[in-house]
């Protein structure tokens, strides 16, 4: 056990010295502000304060200290070339505070603040701290951990920490099952007359393969990831959009047999979550409507949730994924960019900033989308690769936790993902 010496034992202070050395570092921890228990303890032991004590040492900033969220940027600097936040010139240990700035991360205490935003709400990479001072692409908390295990075992060479492991998480959205299939006369009709007016012979000749010689719809990949998973021995996460059709919900009925088929056969080998529609995040009735309908499906209650078009409201998206039984979220991650939004590859549990409250919600920080490659960035296939790579070359360091996030039409070989079949297969290929 490691013996953390504060003045104030605050909430705050609690949850990021869990986190970084129970999720990160794999060790109990424990905090007192008794400075003779401290002092008089022969084990490994970190000091918290501004009191000079012998050993490992560091000095605090305000921020685990204050309650409630105001509006300022934390300061930056630079240790062994590796961008820090809130840096102290004159800590004894190490030259930041480590676990105000691992606090500000994953609480996102930025999103709090007024933020711009794009059309569907949600912030951009770009106005991160994080892109701002060149660590996106960095898991810089799991980095900084890492640097305190290390001071750490220096001046108490007998105590162990655990090593941990890497492990492989692959993610799929299902926003469309299919592309052609289950659609009702209606959508069929109008989609065909679509095509034939703009002159999309392609797309016609997709459909009538499809649904008159009764070949594979285009974006009927789940039997080509269940055998790369089972090749690789994965257990994936399959999120389904089961909202009722919109300008931004265009999926199968969830009613549709089909729909409740494939649900119900792809939850033999993977977990199944919910992919709340659009509008869901302000229609709480839409959400338990949609949880409800695939419980009912796979007979289990849904535990696990992505957001459709990472629609992300702090603290609301989460409070109320909470209050319906949602105990897992894997939504933390930008569209626009690859990288580490919370800062992270470690599961994280959800702090509410509005209320200083640890939950027991987890939120598992995903790093790359096949849409953020493609048609964010426009890059190539193998430049896409390349990016892929870098991340988990990166999480791979420090033992962290790979969540790429991808989708069943992404490998339909259908237009703009010609060749991203094979890309992510490859990708599976590098990460495992």
């Amino acid at each position: 056990m490691i013996l953390i010496y504060t003045t104030d034992i605050t909430p705050r202070i609690s949850f990021v010295s869990k986190f970084v050395f129970t999720q990160i570092l794999n060790v109990v921890c424990k905090l007192t502000s008794n400075i003779e228990l401290f002092n008089n303890y022969d084990g490994a032991k970190l000091n918290y304060s501004n009191i000079k004590t012998e050993g490992v040492s560091i000095k605090p900033q305000s921020l685990l200290f204050e309650k409630g969220i105001r509006t300022f940027t934390p300061n930056t600097g630079l240790v062994d070339n590796m961008p820090v936040l809130f840096p102290v010139s004159d800590s004894p240990t190490l030259s930041f505070d480590i676990f105000a700035a691992t606090f500000y991360m994953i609480t996102r205490y930025e999103e709090y603040l007024p933020q711009l935003l794009d059309k569907h709400g949600r912030t951009f990479a770009t106005e991160s701290v994080a892109y701002k001072n060149g660590f996106l692409h960095k898991p810089v908390v799991d980095i900084w951990s890492i640097w305190l295990r290390d001071i750490i075992k220096e001046h108490y060479p007998e105590f162990m920490f655990p090593e941990r492991k890497y492990c492989l998480v692959p993610t799929i959205d299902v926003d469309i099952a299919y592309a052609y299939k289950c659609r009702g006369f209606v959508r069929t009709m109008g989609a065909t007359a679509k095509a034939v007016l703009s002159g999309n012979w392609t797309d016609s000749m997709h459909r009538f393969r499809t649904l008159v010689l009764d070949k594979t719809d285009p974006y009927d990949t789940f039997e080509l990831m269940r055998k790369w998973f089972t090749k690789f021995e994965l257990q994936p996460k399959f999120f389904f959009l089961v909202g009722k059709y919109g300008s931004y919900d265009k999926n199968i009925s969830a009613e549709h047999p089909a729909m409740q088929q494939l649900i119900f056969d792809t939850s033999k080998y993977a977990d199944i979550g919910i992919h709340p529609s659009y509008h869901s995040n302000v229609r709480v009735q839409e959400l338990q409507s949609e949880i409800a309908s695939i419980s009912q499906i796979i007979n289990k209650k849904v535990t696990i949730s992505r957001q459709h078009f990472l629609k992300l409201r702090f603290p609301e998206t989460y409070k109320q994924l909470i209050d319906n039984g949602i105990t897992h979220d894997y939504t933390m991650g930008y569209a626009d960019l690859p990288g580490f939004r919370a800062g992270t590859c470690t599961p994280f549990h959800f702090y509410d900033l509005s209320t200083e409250t640890e939950t027991d919600f987890t939120i598992n920080p995903f790093q790359v989308m096949d849409g953020t490659l493609n048609q964010y960035m426009k890059l190539s296939v193998n430049e896409a690769l390349e990016q892929c790579k870098n991340i988990i070359t990166e999480v791979k360091q420090v033992k962290g936790t790979f969540i790429p996030l991808w989708h069943n039409e992404s490998l339909s070989e259908m237009r703009e993902w010609k060749g991203w079949r094979e890309a992510y297969f490859k990708l599976l290929q590098m990460a495992v």
